[in-house]
C-alpha cells in the first residue's frame, strides 16, 4: 500500500480515481453474491418441499411441529445436523428453520448491512444480470445497457439503483421506445457524471414522461388559480398563491431580480440591470472589491430576497404609472421552442405529431410547457423569437462587437439555457457570456464563440486547465489531466434531455 501522506495532486487523484473503479466492481460482484445466495436458498427451498411431499408430510418445509417432530425426524442422535432436515435436502446448507423468513433478512444477518441494502441488491439484480426463462433457457439482463455498464465498472450499483427506479415509475405511461430512450440517456449520464445530478435527471425524464395524466383544463386552472391573502400573524402578512406556469414565470422572472448574483446587493429596482445584460470582462474576469464586501453584509435569506424582488417589481410597475391602462412594456419572458415545433405543432395541429411526454417549448425558470401554453403567452406577452435548427444552432443572429450585445446574449441563451459548464444547474439570468476564443487572442463576438458560464465556472475557465471546444453549436469541455487521465470531452445535460 503507498504511502498516502507522500502523493502529489496528480498522484492522489490518480490513486482515488482506481479505488473508486475497484469500488464498483466490487459493487457487481456483491450483486451477483445476492443473486447467487437468493437463488440456491430457493432453489433449496423447492427441493426440500419436493423431499417433504414424497414422503407424505403435508407441512411446508422447514416448519416443523410438535404434532409432526417426532414422527417425522430420521432416526439419528440429536447431535446431528440433519435431524430437522427434510430427506433430499443439503445437510451442509443449514437454510432449514434457519430462523430467516426471505433472503432479505439473511443478507441483513449474514452481512451485516441494512434490511434496505439488501432489498436494493436484490430488486437491481433483476435488471442487471442475466436471467432464467420459463423452461430454463439463459436471458439477457432486463436493461441490457444498463447491465453492460454496471459489469464493466463504469457505474456504481447505486447510481444503477437511481435508473431502475426512474424507469419502473414511466414503465406503466411511457411507450417502449421512449424508456429505451430514456435508459440510454440515463446511462450515459451515469458513466459521465456523478449521482446527484444523475438523479435531477432522472427526476427531468420522469416528469416529462409522467405528466400524471391529461394537462388540467383552462376551466379547471382557472377555477384554482388565485393569490389568497390570509390572516396576518405577528405583525406579518399571509400571501398564498396558485398560479398557472406561464403566470408563474412572470413572477419567478420579477422575484429573481433580487437573488440574481449578477446584480450585487443593491436594493434599487435598477440595480444590477445593466450587469446581468451583458459579460464580465474577458479574459480577465475581475471580482470589485466593494461590491464583495457588501455581499458578505447583506444577511437576507433567500426568501427574503425573493419577496424584495417582488415588491421592488411592483414598485417599478407603480411608478411607470402605466398599469390602468394597458400595463406598458412587460417583463420579457423567454419561451425557447424547437424549430419543428414551431412549423408544425404551433400551428394547431401538436396533438396529432406531438409524442408522448413531449413539450412544445421551455420557460427559462418554470422549466417545460406545452404548445397550448406557449400559444397563450404568444397572445398576450412581448415574445423574443430565438428559433433553434435540428442540432440546437441559433439561425440567422449574425456578429456584434467585443462586449456581447443583447441579441446575441439572447441567442447563446436560447442555446446553453444556462452554464454550459459540465453538472452546473445556474440558470441562464444568472451566467455570463464568455469568449470561447479569448477576443485578446483574435476571437469574435457572436453566438458560434460564446457560452454561458456562472461566475464560478467563468473564473475556473480563465485558469486555462479546462478546454472548450464547440461541436455542432455545443459547448464541450475537456477536463485537465488530473481530473480525467483520459481528457474524454462532456458536456452539460442538465438543460437538455438528449
Amino acid at each position: 500500500m503507498p504511502d498516502a501522506l507522500l502523493f502529489g495532486v496528480t498522484e492522489a487523484s490518480d490513486f482515488a480515481g482506481r479505488v473508486e473503479e475497484l469500488s464498483r466492481r466490487v459493487d457487481y460482484l456483491q450483486l451477483v453474491a445476492a443473486a447467487a445466495v437468493d437463488r440456491t436458498r430457493s432453489q433449496a427451498a423447492a427441493d426440500a418441499g419436493t423431499a417433504a411431499a414424497k414422503s407424505g408430510t403435508a407441512t411446508p418445509a422447514g416448519w416443523l411441529t410438535g404434532w409432526n417432530a417426532e414422527a417425522n425426524a430420521p432416526k439419528t442422535a440429536p447431535s446431528d445436523p440433519t435431524r430437522n432436515a427434510p430427506e433430499g435436502a443439503d445437510p451442509c446448507t443449514g437454510w432449514v428453520d434457519d430462523g430467516y423468513r426471505n433472503t432479505v433478512e439473511f443478507l441483513r444477518a449474514r452481512l451485516r448491512i441494512s434490511a434496505a441494502e439488501a432489498r436494493r441488491r436484490l430488486a437491481l439484480v433483476a435488471d442487471v444480470l442475466p436471467r432464467a426463462g420459463l423452461s430454463g433457457q439463459p436471458l439477457p439482463a432486463a436493461k441490457e445497457e444498463l447491465a453492460a455498464v454496471v459489469a464493466a465498472g463504469d457505474v456504481a450499483s447505486r447510481a444503477a439503483t437511481i435508473i431502475g427506479l426512474s424507469l419502473g415509475r414511466v414503465r406503466h405511461v411511457s411507450q417502449p421506445e421512449d424508456a429505451a430512450r430514456m435508459e440510454h440517456a440515463l446511462t450515459r449520464t451515469a458513466v459521465e457524471n456523478d449521482q446527484d445530478f444523475l438523479t435531477r435527471i432522472a427526476k427531468r425524464w420522469t416528469d416529462a414522461l409522467d405528466q400524471d395524466g391529461e394537462e388540467p383544463s383552462e376551466q379547471e386552472l382557472r377555477q384554482r388559480e388565485g393569490a389568497f391573502i390570509r390572516r396576518a400573524y405577528r405583525g406579518l402578512h399571509h400571501l398564498e398563491i396558485f398560479a398557472t406556469p406561464d403566470q408563474f414565470e412572470h413572477l419567478l422572472t420579477v422575484m429573481n431580480t433580487a437573488t440574481n448574483p449578477r446584480t450585487g446587493v443593491a436594493s434599487g429596482p435598477d440595480a444590477g440591470t445593466e450587469a446581468a445584460g451583458t459579460a464580465g470582462p474577458d479574459p480577465d474576469v475581475a471580482v470589485d472589491g466593494d461590491a464583495a464586501a457588501a455581499e458578505r453584509l447583506d444577511q437576507r435569506t433567500r426568501p427574503q430576497r425573493l419577496l424584495d424582488g417582488l415588491v421592488g417589481g411592483c414598485k417599478v410597475a407603480l411608478a411607470a404609472g402605466g398599469l390602468p391602462a394597458a400595463g406598458g412594456l412587460r417583463p420579457q419572458v423567454m419561451v425557447t421552442v424547437d424549430y419543428r415545433d414551431l412549423l408544425e405543432q404551433l400551428g394547431g395541429t401538436d396533438a396529432e405529431t406531438r409524442a408522448p411526454g413531449s413539450h412544445a417549448g421551455t420557460l427559462m425558470f418554470t422549466g417545460p410547457v406545452t404548445a397550448s401554453t406557449v400559444r397563450k403567452i404568444a397572445c398576450d406577452a412581448d415574445i423574443i423569437p430565438i428559433v433553434l435548427g435540428g442540432q440546437g444552432r441559433i439561425l440567422d443572429i449574425g456578429r456584434a462587437s467585443r462586449v456581447f450585445p443583447p441579441h446575441i446574449r439572447k441567442a447563446i441563451t436560447a442555446r446553453d439555457q444556462g452554464c454550459a459548464f459540465p453538472q452546473c444547474t445556474i440558470p441562464a439570468p444568472w451566467c455570463e457570456a464568455h469568449h470561447i476564443n479569448y477576443w485578446s487572442r483574435g476571437g469574435s463576438t457572436g453566438a458560434g464563440n460564446g457560452a454561458l458560464l456562472c461566475s464560478h465556472h467563468h473564473h475556473v475557465i480563465h485558469k486555462e486547465q479546462w478546454i472548450i471546444q464547440l461541436r455542432s453549436g455545443v459547448p464541450w469541455f475537456i477536463p485537465p489531466p488530473h481530473v480525467d487521465p483520459r481528457q474524454v470531452p462532456r458536456r452539460n445535460r442538465y438543460f437538455r434531455l438528449e
